[in-house]
């Protein structure tokens, strides 16, 4: 829902954004197939088929109609990327822009995932059964402080996603959608 000068919240363009790419998709898989063709419209998909355009079917207008939403989608992500960078959250006490938040959540999602494996690692101490004794090897690090580690990630990936969708429902995006 548009805010009163009829621009769009960000969560609502990001949200255009992805409609128009699917729109695009589809524009761009027809006029393929039309050209694919030779700028023929009957081919032989296989040996006992062919297919020709539906009467309605006018390539010449889908060009255009793709074109022109090619157009829009460069300029709604050209304004969905500069609320990105002025648009601005609080992480940590400190003040960034949601281009960076959105780094900051990738770099936690991927931080989490190595936590995640030293927390598996330092859970158990292995013993290796050889002929005469066994080998005793424990963790190197401590399964306490890796696992408080995880959940303090956790802590900071939640907090920094609260924030983005928070922004991303309030700041405005300074595009129509005519």
């Amino acid at each position: 829902m548009p805010d009163r000068k009829g621009n769009l919240y960000l969560s609502e363009a990001i949200e255009l954004r992805n409609e128009y790419d699917r729109h695009i998709k589809l524009l761009q898989d027809l006029t393929a197939e039309a050209n694919d063709k030779g700028d023929r419209f009957f081919s032989r998909s296989d040996g006992d088929e062919d297919k020709e355009p539906a009467t309605d079917f006018k390539q010449k207008e889908l060009g255009e109609g793709l074109k022109r939403l090619q157009t829009k989608r460069m300029k709604l992500n050209q304004e969905i990327q500069a609320a990105n960078f002025k648009t601005e959250i609080d992480y940590d006490g400190e003040k960034i822009g949601i281009a960076e938040a959105l780094e900051v959540r990738k770099n936690l999602i991927a931080e989490r995932e190595s936590i995640s494996q030293r927390v598996k690692i330092s859970a158990y101490t292995r013993i290796i059964h050889k002929e005469e004794r066994d080998i005793v090897r424990k963790p190197k690090d401590s399964f306490k402080e890796t696992y408080q580690e995880f959940q303090e990630n956790l802590k900071k990936l939640r907090h920094v996603v609260n924030q983005i969708h928070i922004v991303n429902h309030t700041a405005v995006v300074s595009f129509k959608d005519e």
